[in-house]
């Protein structure tokens, strides 16, 4: 219990094999430290072909399948968005991090959704527009995110048109 190093092994050789969740995971090891030595570069890498490799495959794949690959594609883009927010592995872009949150919190990603209001909520990254912030953080509230200082977003006024 706990032995992150052979979590870390088991998600390389998943990542060698071409599964997505392994490429993700390796990623997040190797982003983060978690039984491996820091490489935000090589992390970056990972986390960019665990998106890629499901993308061209979610329309063919049987429907509980495809539904598993959309979370999974939706967590993999929200992390390249973090790696830009943050510049791990990349340079900084808010834009970018932004668009990428934005396509995660399409694809359902409750973090996504609340990390693009934001945005939407601050003129980070993109225009300032009020409406939409409220949009993403009700459809995060609708998943059980709870955002201290977010009443505000049930006014009427904010409702899209």
């Amino acid at each position: 219990q706990g032995d992150l190093a052979s979590a870390t092994g088991y998600f390389k050789r998943a990542a060698d094999k071409h599964n997505p969740l392994g490429m993700l995971f390796y990623g997040l090891s190797l982003r983060h430290g978690w039984g491996c030595q820091p490489n935000e570069n090589l992390a970056f890498v990972f986390l960019q072909k665990a998106g890629e490799h499901v993308v061209p495959h979610v329309k063919d794949m049987d429907p509980a399948v495809a539904g598993m690959a959309k979370d999974e594609l939706a967590m993999a883009i929200y992390e390249l968005g973090q790696s830009y927010r943050h510049g791990w592995g990349v340079s900084r872009n808010k834009k970018t991090a932004a668009y990428y949150f934005e396509v995660a919190a399409e694809l359902g990603d409750a973090d996504a959704q609340s990390d693009i209001a934001a945005c939407y909520e601050k003129g980070d990254g993109v225009k300032r527009d009020m409406k939409k912030a409220a949009h993403y953080y009700r459809l995060a509230h609708k998943q059980g995110v709870e955002l201290f200082g977010t009443s505000w977003i049930f006014k009427k006024k904010y409702d899209s048109d």
